[in-house]
């Protein structure tokens, strides 16, 4: 019968992953850098605003729903419009530098204020979509290249042994995450159109059924996407390929789940929790700074800590298999 306790190390420890990252991020203050210059940017910098150019289609767009529709459904038009209005206010198009799954943290991404600690915020009204559009493309450049190298900072502060930067590498890596991003965006298109569809048919139907029918999407959702969380971190950490990095994702949340799942969990608590306090504040005093400061220690301290349980992982399931096959043991 195989022993599933083979091998000298240890499975990773949420708590010890969660301390180990408090104290890489203590010891290397320089990786409070990214995040930090990014909020005060979007702070106390220029904001530029898209609500000029998209209400007039908005408005558009619902007065003609509005016609071709009962004047039931109609009455919901105007509320659908009252929520653009409300999202396109707050809406600042710089914020799009925090890309996803590859990003910088930012606390001040989804904030548009009047008013900042130096008085009147500045403000750009986009004039035309092309300008938009361009603007839009330019501010995710510069959020995704530096999210690649919030990554590698962090994967060579974890790490067990120093390494030189190479400019090569992160080139290679910055690819890599790219397609990544690429390929889980079009993987979400592919899931959720056909999803979305189902569920309106549904909610036809049965509008209680329809509400169950969105809860147990979302939940399929996650435990789809769940086995490739820790792909950004294989990509940073190994020099393996797009598909080798989620293969290894995949197989390290198989080995440790539920533990994996207690620990983003956890990690999510912290972060997201804390975000409370730091939004206390409004932006116009100085006092938001404070919020700056604690969001980029807890972030980078939680993502630092995932690197972390990674490596952890990677370290027991590497032990365990030479243990397991010794014969796999080259001399």
């Amino acid at each position: 019968m195989e022993n599933s306790t083979i091998g000298s190390g240890a499975p990773p420890r949420m708590m010890n992953a969660i301390i180990a990252g408090f104290n890489v991020v203590a010891n290397n203050l320089a990786l409070l850098v990214l995040p930090i210059v990014l909020d005060l940017y979007l702070w106390l910098g220029p904001q530029v605003s898209v609500q000029k150019v998209l209400k007039p289609m908005i408005d558009e767009t619902v007065r003609l729903l509005q016609q071709i529709n009962s004047p039931e459904l109609a009455s919901q038009m105007t509320i659908i419009s009252d929520v653009w209005d409300e999202i396109l206010a707050n809406f600042n198009l710089v914020g799009a530098v925090r890309t996803l799954p590859i990003g910088v943290p930012s606390l001040m991404s989804s904030v548009r204020s009047a008013a900042t600690p130096l008085g009147a915020a500045t403000l750009f009204e986009v004039p035309n979509l092309t300008l938009g559009f361009g603007i839009w493309i330019v501010v995710l450049t510069v959020g995704f290249i530096a999210g690649s190298l919030y990554f590698s900072m962090l994967a060579q502060a974890t790490a067990d042994t120093s390494t030189v930067f190479e400019i090569k590498t992160f080139l290679n890596k910055t690819a890599l995450s790219l397609a990544l991003t690429l390929g889980l965006l079009i993987g979400l298109i592919i899931l959720i159109i056909p999803a979305l569809m189902l569920v309106s048919v549904i909610a036809l139907i049965s509008p209680g059924l329809g509400d169950f029918a969105m809860l147990f999407a979302g939940i399929l959702l996650i435990w789809m996407i769940l086995p490739l969380i820790f792909t950004p971190h294989a990509i940073y950490t190994l020099k393996f390929g797009l598909v080798a990095s989620a293969m290894t994702s995949v197989r390290l949340v198989r080995h440790f789940l539920p533990g994996t799942g207690i620990f983003l969990i956890v990690a999510l608590v912290i972060a997201r929790g804390m975000d409370v306090l730091w939004r206390v504040p409004p932006a116009s005093s100085w006092i938001t700074l404070v919020g700056i400061l604690g969001h980029a220690f807890i972030y980078t301290a939680v993502f630092a800590a995932s690197f972390v349980y990674f490596r952890g992982g990677l370290r027991w399931m590497a032990e365990n298999t030479l243990a397991a096959h010794p014969q796999e043991i080259k001399t």
